[in-house]
């Protein structure tokens, strides 16, 4: 699945075929669901391209905790710490109740 395929692109060096794959996926047909955007958040995070991270993150019609903590955790890779606090701020302002995965990614934005 693409799934699993995406989970094998999780480093720098891989972000032109993850890119791919994810072209792939959209050639396909396949709908931006919550699991799928999430694989591609984790996917990007981990590949370093926070603009492509954000820009799916606000794409996807439905969030879960997972989505949260995915683009939380991309800021804490990345260095963006003020970013992260504000994204968990706006979970807790849309509902979205933290887990302790949520906490682990705030406190290593930090």
């Amino acid at each position: 699945t693409f799934i699993s395929i995406l989970s094998a692109f999780t480093h720098q060096e891989n972000l032109a075929e993850g890119k791919w794959i994810h072209a792939l996926i959209v050639a396909s047909g396949f709908e931006l669901d919550i699991v799928l955007g999430n694989a591609l958040i984790n996917m990007y995070g981990k590949c370093g391209n926070f603009e492509d991270v954000e820009r799916l993150f606000n794409r996807m019609s439905e969030r879960d905790a997972i989505s949260w903590n995915s683009m939380i955790a991309a800021c804490a890779q990345l260095g963006y710490c003020n970013e992260a606090l504000q994204i968990f701020t706006q979970m807790e302002l849309e509902g979205v109740v933290p887990d302790k995965l949520t906490f682990v990614s705030i406190l290593s934005a930090c």
